[in-house]
């Protein structure tokens, strides 16, 4: 899943060349804050395996600029490593949170996710990754298409949540430990006005074999 605030601009003619770019692994801790800034989806809690920064070449401070984020996960639903490679299921990873600042040259998102699929093949005992465009922000699969992954399919049509004009994730619902989570709850068991489920589109599977 990735995206920018503009991540249709994914060709964008900004002068510069990527190719002076660096991407190097980073903390997620470090990765967590640009996300939220960054990504369309705010919600950062997810179990990275590996995350990697996209940096500008140095300035004359000599101190270079993060301006992109890939992170990589276990895959978020269970039967996936056994449904795109069964030979090896647990040698399977989700490219689960792509994003990139506006301002950065034409290509940067497929330059950079080339480069941390090389890493994780001289690095990692990976043999799948995949991942996934959500048509309901716009993606089709560009970035991936560009950086060699091969279409699939599509999975089932999804649900969220709309709370008093608001799209909600479904996780929404399951957050019971909070009373934000217990209230939504409580509106949608006494069927309330304010709130109601929302049919989504299916989202686009993209795979890249990795060795």
């Amino acid at each position: 899943m990735h995206g920018s605030r503009n991540s249709l601009k994914a060709y964008r003619m900004i002068s510069g060349s990527i190719a002076n770019y660096r991407v190097d692994p980073i903390r997620f801790d470090s990765a967590r804050p640009f996300l939220r800034n960054w990504h369309y989806d705010k919600y950062v809690n997810v179990q990275c395996k590996h995350a990697f920064g996209l940096f500008k070449p140095e300035n004359d401070f000599g101190i270079p600029e993060m301006v992109g984020v890939c992170v990589y996960t276990l895959p978020a639903g269970p039967t996936a490593g056994q449904a795109y490679c069964p030979e090896a299921p647990d040698k399977v990873l989700e490219l689960r949170r792509l994003a990139c600042i506006d301002e950065t040259p034409r290509n940067a998102e497929s330059f950079f996710v080339s480069k941390t699929l090389k890493w994780l093949k001289k690095n990692t005992d990976c043999q799948v990754v995949i991942s996934y465009a959500d048509p309901e922000q716009g993606h089709t699969g560009i970035i991936y298409k560009a950086s060699n992954f091969e279409l699939v399919g599509r999975t089932s049509p999804g649900t969220a949540v709309s709370f008093r004009g608001k799209r909600l994730h479904n996780r929404s619902l399951s957050m019971t430990d909070r009373p934000y989570g217990r209230e939504l709850n409580k509106l949608m068991k006494e069927k309330s006005s304010e709130i109601s489920y929302i049919d989504l589109e299916p989202k686009y599977i993209y795979t890249y074999r990795v060795r």
